[in-house]
C-alpha cells in the first residue's frame, strides 16, 4: 500500500498505511476491554467462591478440591481441552447458589428439617439464576451448575433426572462434590478416610454415581493423588485463599447425599 503507483490515497502512500491501521487499533482496544472485563468477572465469582468456602474450616478450599478431583476425572475420561476448561470452571462455581440460602439454615448445628432442607434443595437454580445476567460467559457451565446433585437412580435434585439424562459434565463434578463432602466432614459427621469414602463411592455406583466414572475415579485414586487427603490437599493450596476462620463460626452446611444428608 505505501509503495503503490500511483499512491492509493492523497498522493502519498503513508496515508493509505495510516486509514487501514485506525480500524486495527480500536479493534485491538475493544478486544483489550472485552479481555478485562472477563478477566475482572471471573475474578469476582471467585470471590463469591471462595467467600462460600472460607467461611468455616469445614468447607475451606472445597471448590478447589472439587475442581481438581472433577478435572482428573475429565482427563481420564478423555474429554478435550476445551470441555475440560468448562469443567474446571464450573466445578469452582458449583456451588454459588449457596449465596441464596439464609445462613440460620446452611450453618445449623444439626440435622435439618424437611422445610429447611427442601430450602437447601433450591440452591442448584438460585445458581443458575444468580449467574444468568453473565450467562454470555458462563451459560456452558449452567448443567453442571443446576445438576450436579442429581442422581443414577433418579433421586436426586432438582430434577430427578436418571442414568444418561444427566449431562456428563454434571455427573463428573457430582462424584467429585461427593467424596470431598465425604472426607471433609462436618461438626455433626465425622470425616471419612480416603479409603472409607473411596468404598462408600463404590458402594454407591449405579445407585448415586455413573458406574463407568466410579471406575475411573478408583484408578485414579489408587495414584495417590494430591487432592486424595484433604489434609495434603490444604496443605498445598491453603495459601491461594485467605484464611476467614478468625471471624467466621465453624459451620454445619450440608453436603452431598451419602452418609451426610444431600444438599
Amino acid at each position: 500500500m505505501y509503495s503503490a503507483d500511483p499512491a492509493l490515497l492523497g498522493g502519498w502512500g503513508g496515508w493509505s498505511i495510516i486509514l487501514f491501521l485506525i480500524p486495527l487499533y480500536y479493534a485491538r482496544f475493544h478486544w483489550d476491554e472485552v479481555v478485562k472485563l472477563r478477566e475482572a468477572f471471573n475474578k469476582t465469582v471467585d470471590l463469591l467462591s471462595n467467600t462460600i468456602d472460607a467461611k468455616d474450616s469445614h468447607t475451606f478450599l472445597h471448590s478447589e478440591r472439587v475442581t481438581a478431583i472433577a478435572s482428573a476425572l475429565a482427563r481420564s475420561h478423555g474429554l478435550d481441552a476445551a470441555q475440560i476448561h468448562t469443567i474446571e470452571k464450573g466445578s469452582r462455581i458449583h456451588d454459588i447458589g449457596k449465596i441464596g440460602i439464609p445462613d440460620a439454615i446452611l450453618f445449623k448445628p444439626g440435622s435439618l428439617t424437611e422445610e429447611e432442607y427442601n430450602i437447601i434443595k433450591k440452591h442448584p437454580e438460585y445458581g443458575v439464576h444468580l449467574l444468568e445476567p453473565a450467562s454470555d460467559y458462563l451459560n456452558e457451565t449452567f448443567d453442571i451448575i443446576k445438576y450436579h446433585h442429581e442422581r443414577w437412580d433418579g433421586r436426586g435434585y432438582p430434577e430427578g433426572l436418571a442414568g444418561q439424562e444427566i449431562p456428563l459434565w454434571a455427573r463428573i463434578v457430582g462424584l467429585a462434590d461427593a467424596y470431598e463432602a465425604m472426607t471433609a466432614g462436618r461438626p455433626y459427621q465425622k470425616a471419612k478416610s480416603p479409603e472409607d469414602a473411596l468404598q462408600e463411592i463404590e458402594d454407591l455406583a449405579g445407585i448415586q454415581f455413573d458406574p463407568k466414572l466410579v471406575r475411573a475415579f478408583r484408578e485414579i485414586w489408587e495414584t495417590n493423588p494430591t487432592w486424595r487427603d484433604r489434609e495434603v490437599f490444604l496443605r498445598l493450596y491453603s495459601s491461594k485463599v485467605p484464611s476467614l476462620e478468625s471471624s467466621s463460626p465453624f459451620s454445619s452446611e450440608p453436603e452431598p447425599e451419602t452418609s451426610l444428608k444431600s444438599n
